[in-house]
This record gives C-alpha cells, structure tokens and sequence, in this order.
C-alpha cells in the first residue's frame, strides 16, 4: 500500500507569516501533531510541530531558531520556529518505508509531496489503521487489486523478434514484473523489453533532506 492510500487531504497548512497563537490554534481544533508551512504556491518550506511550540512556552527568553535568537516580530511567526529542513516522502512511497522511516527520525507526521508542492500528510496515526485492518477489509482490497491487474494483463500485447520479447501494454508495477519473469522463463527469450507505459509512476524528484 502506497501513502496516497493512508495519508490526510486536503492538507492543513499554514503561510510563513501565520502568528505561532494561530499556529497552536489550528493544531489543537484539528488534532494533528504539526503543520506544514508552505507558500502561496503551496511549495513547502518548513513544517512547525507541537514541540516547536512547546519550547517556546517553557523558554523565558525569545524563540530560537539554527541556533540563533530570531529577532523582530518573525520570531512571533511559524517562520520563526518552523523546521527547515523537512523529512518527507512521495505519493508512490510505499506506507511500509515510509513507517520505518518516521520511527527511524522519531517523526510523528510527515509531509507528502508531489515535487516541492504538498499534497498530503501521513502521521503515524495513518499507519495504525493498516495494522487494524479487519481480515475481510485486507481480503476485499487484495480480491480488487488482483481483479484489476487480470484485466489490465487481458490488454497486453507481446511481440517476439529474434529472441527479443517486447511487451506493450498500460499495466502497473505489479503485472510488469510479472510479464517480465514469466517471459524470462521461456526457453529461447534472450531480452525482455516493455513499453514506458508499463513501469508505473517515477516518484518526484526534489531537494529535501531524504525521500523513500
């Protein structure tokens, strides 16, 4: 199962400019444990989360951020306290990676992008659900899923030249690696080739700390 399958949309964001009262406000009445704060673009640049504000709330002196006193009213801002550098993963993840990844940096949510632009977010709250899935869910998802990709596999159309197979057909990841070893375990196949449409969707290419 992919993040675009658990994680939350529309997304909750804030602007960099949204005072840190709003901020705690809107984490509260939505229950979630950060935010991302993005621009007019929805591009992301940082993300505030509870602890960012918690800190704030036990230190006497004023906000800090990389490592030095934020000054002037910004420092009243999500600009002031947001982390820069930000973990996230793509809609194509898989929700299995991208668990490990979060306990790995001890995240408790993480942004899901589409390039620079946030689409979801994924907490671990999103997480629990596939483990508590009900056997007659999990059954169900796997009976559609196989349904799917029997149709998709009734579409295919295979050539043979010289040894060389050449498999065209508008399937996902899964039936692609299946036309790929069934044809390699056919005596006389000396290459296998498929047509771009079988290889699914490239994950989105960025600048951020780490992608899964």
């Amino acid at each position: 199962m992919r993040t675009c399958d658990v994680m939350s949309r529309p997304v909750v964001s804030v602007p960099p400019d949204a005072p840190l009262k709003d901020v705690a406000a809107i984490l509260v009445e939505h229950g979630i444990n950060a935010v991302p704060v993005v621009d007019r673009h929805d591009r992301l640049v940082g993300i505030v989360s509870e602890a960012d504000l918690l800190t704030l709330e036990a230190s006497p002196g004023p906000a800090l951020h990389c490592g030095s006193a934020v000054k002037g009213p910004s420092r009243h801002t999500a600009r002031g306290v947001m982390s820069q550098s930000v973990y996230t993963v793509t809609e194509d993840t898989d929700a299995t990676a991208a668990a490990r990844m979060m306990l790995r940096h001890n995240l408790k949510s993480v942004p899901v992008v589409d390039g620079d632009r946030v689409v979801g977010m994924v907490a671990r709250r999103d997480l629990l659900r596939l483990i508590a899935r009900g056997d007659h869910d999990v059954r169900a998802d796997l009976e559609h899923r196989l349904k799917e990709e029997i149709d998709a596999l009734q579409q295919v159309t295979i050539e043979v030249a010289g040894g060389v197979v050449t498999i065209e057909a508008a399937i996902g990841t899964l039936g692609h690696q299946l036309l790929e070893g069934l044809a390699r375990t056919v005596p006389g196949v000396v290459e296998v080739r498929t047509s771009p449409a079988t290889h699914g969707i490239e994950p989105a290419q960025g600048d951020r700390s780490e992608r899964v």
